[in-house]
């Protein structure tokens, strides 16, 4: 095995278990166990670091060009709690004016959403057209958000459509709870398989 796989190997299997690890804690995470919650978010954050920043540069999902490797770096430190935290301190409150916060909230997270919609649209893309994993496991992350999204229409098409504590309303508000995690799971068995699989799979050049 050269030197080039077994970086992509230690580099997808680490990231890979990471992100099951995030999976795992968003799947348990749920009632006395709420407080684990924030794990899931370190998980993920150091999963997708390691895959993008390679140990080794060979193992980078973004080959560690400059422009990929920021806009996934990018996404990830808008498209967390913290940031979210910190824009929250952001809405006023006016006792003479009941709509301030109302459109204060508006004025600030229409933007933020707007921005981390643009962003992971913008890191998919980036790692399908990177092909650093072999074809065609380089785009699999933009079938993750795909689906999401797919799920989560459908999730709050089906608690919408059914009164609540009924059958149809109970699996809407689940689907929308695993969405997540089921992607999180996926993209992380893919990337510990790949990573096994490195010294058996080739992996296109790009000139990008």
């Amino acid at each position: 095995m050269t030197d080039e796989m077994r970086q992509r190997r230690r580099t997808w299997v680490i990231g890979g278990v990471l992100l099951v690890l995030a999976a795992v804690v968003g799947f348990v995470a749920r009632g006395p166990f709420v407080g684990m919650h924030a794990a899931t978010d370190v998980f993920w954050a150091l999963g997708v670091l390691v895959l993008v920043i390679g140990l080794g540069r060979a193992g980078s999902i973004t080959r560690r060009r400059p422009i990929p490797t920021a806009v996934v770096l990018l996404q990830l430190a808008v498209a967390n709690p913290l940031m979210v935290w910190c824009l929250s301190t952001l809405p006023l409150t006016d006792p003479q004016n009941p709509y301030q916060q109302e459109d204060s909230w508006i004025s600030v997270f229409l933007p933020y959403y707007a921005a981390v919609f643009v962003l992971t649209v913008a890191a998919v893309i980036v790692i399908g057209v990177m092909r650093a994993l072999p074809r065609p496991w380089s785009w699999a992350p933009s079938w993750v958000l795909a689906w999401s999204w797919g799920l989560g229409a459908a999730s709050l098409a089906m608690f919408g459509a059914a009164p609540l504590d009924t059958p149809l309303s109970t699996i809407g508000a689940l689907l929308g709870l695993v969405s997540a995690q089921l992607g999180t799971l996926f993209l992380g068995v893919v990337a510990v398989v790949l990573g096994w699989r490195a010294a058996l799979e080739p992996v296109e050049a790009v000139t990008i």
